[in-house]
């Protein structure tokens, strides 16, 4: 009974460990436009959310040659997406932001470094 009792104790600890290291976590991303062309907008979720939500750049764009900076709440896996002017889309997907901190639109692609 004691061994089961420690092993609870350990993995409960092993799992708390885990979650707090993914939680304090720099999410910070920025996205860098080095695509040569205008970004009218800009999505990010967890991959978890099926939903893309809001447009994250709202009344702006992001012209060629800037970036703008976010900082998601929580850590773990992001899926991207970029619509440009005229329509032209490209997505990238599961991009675990604890361990990228850049999103670099390319020509017609979405990098993560």
């Amino acid at each position: 009974m004691f061994r089961r009792y420690a092993l609870s104790l350990a993995l409960l600890g092993a799992l708390a460990a885990g979650q707090a290291s993914a939680q304090g976590c720099d999410t910070s991303i920025e996205v860098v436009n080095n695509s040569g062309a205008q970004v009218d907008e800009l999505y990010f979720n967890p991959t978890s959310n099926s939903n893309w939500g809001r447009d994250r750049l709202g009344e702006n764009v992001l012209t060629a040659g800037r970036k703008v900076s976010f900082r998601p709440g929580r850590g773990g896996n992001y899926d991207f997406r970029v619509v440009w002017n005229g329509g032209r889309e490209a997505e990238i997907r599961s991009v675990d932001i604890c361990q990228v901190s850049r999103i670099v639109v390319g020509r017609g692609s979405l990098l993560a470094e």
